[in-house]
């Protein structure tokens, strides 16, 4: 239906005019099956966003074929998997229709946003805009001390020495941190690797130790360091690119869903379907939202968005 809508809105222009096809990339980097409503809406993942950069990169209707694709990021990272695969699917389908590839940071871009950003085969950022933070992170919490005020004696039993690894509620043991950094030190490696393949020698003035440090640089530092390519808007930057008559097409979803989306209960409400949603569904599927909200702001606010 939208391939429909857009020829019949185009069909006069769409093969006189360069179109770029734009796909914008919001929220939380981690995987999204099973998550409905607002929290899908919060996630970027591959099972996700795979539908959009296909039709990005390969429209049904001939017609729509783009001069580029850009993608916008908006993002303080997450999932160091989920940005290997979508990075990786981004440059596959670039490499087999040969269509060039243009990111884009908004606010910001980092850990593993910086990552997805590392895919265009340009990329840029606005001058305000956060970019960076090469390093990964594994965070959780300790309650030992908490669980004897309140009398509560753990049982945990394992077959396997490790598969309580790190369990909040005793005391860490010195080989769980070791085995722990060794696994976060490969990771950060994939990272390492995959900044070297895309920016190899456009990266000057800053020494090894601050670069993978995980430190954040503003879009126009990032620039002056070889991080980006420059500073610049999408819609100006490709008008530069392929023509002042150029015609951009969304092919991601709108970043927010209606009133009942908002709420938490698109994924239960069954109306159409002859049948109601019972409470319990509605009250899981609202304090869901709710703590979902929550847990965006403050990842955002990470990075004093």
């Amino acid at each position: 239906m939208n391939n429909l809508l857009r020829y019949l809105f185009l069909r006069e222009t769409s093969t006189k005019l360069p179109l770029v096809n734009v796909v914008k990339l919001e929220g939380v980097i981690a995987p999204s099956r099973g998550v409905r409503g607002p929290q899908a809406r919060r996630l970027i993942s591959l099972d996700r966003v795979e539908p959009w950069l296909v039709q990005a990169f390969m429209p049904a209707l001939k017609t729509f074929r783009p001069a580029a694709v850009a993608i916008s990021l908006n993002s303080p990272g997450g999932s160091a998997t989920q940005s290997e695969l979508i990075y990786g699917r981004i440059r596959a389908l670039a490499k087999k229709t040969k269509t060039p590839v243009y990111t884009f940071a908004e606010d910001v871009a980092a850990s593993g946003a910086y990552w997805l950003l590392l895919a265009g085969d340009e990329v840029y950022a606005n001058k305000t805009s956060l970019v960076g933070s090469i390093g990964v992170i594994n965070a959780t919490f300790g309650a030992v001390e908490a669980i004897k005020r309140l009398g509560i004696e753990r049982r945990v039993y394992t077959a396997g020495k490790y598969k309580d690894l790190l369990d909040p509620f005793r005391p860490v043991r010195k080989d769980e941190e070791e085995q722990l950094q060794d696994v976060l030190a490969d990771t950060h490696d994939s990272f390492k690797e995959a900044v070297r393949e895309a920016r190899g020698n456009k990266i000057a003035g800053v020494s090894e130790a601050e670069l993978w440090s995980g430190r954040i640089w503003t879009g126009r530092q990032a620039t002056l360091l070889g991080l980006t390519d420059g500073v610049a808007r999408l819609e100006d930057k490709m008008r530069e690119k392929v023509g002042d008559n150029v015609r951009f097409v969304h092919c991601s979803e709108p970043l927010r869903g209606g009133l009942a989306d908002a709420l938490g209960l698109s994924g239960n409400w069954g109306g159409f379907m002859g049948r109601q949603p019972d409470i319990y569904s509605v009250t899981s599927s609202v304090s869901e939202a709710l703590l979902d909200e929550v847990q965006y702001r403050s990842m955002m606010a990470r990075y004093g968005l």
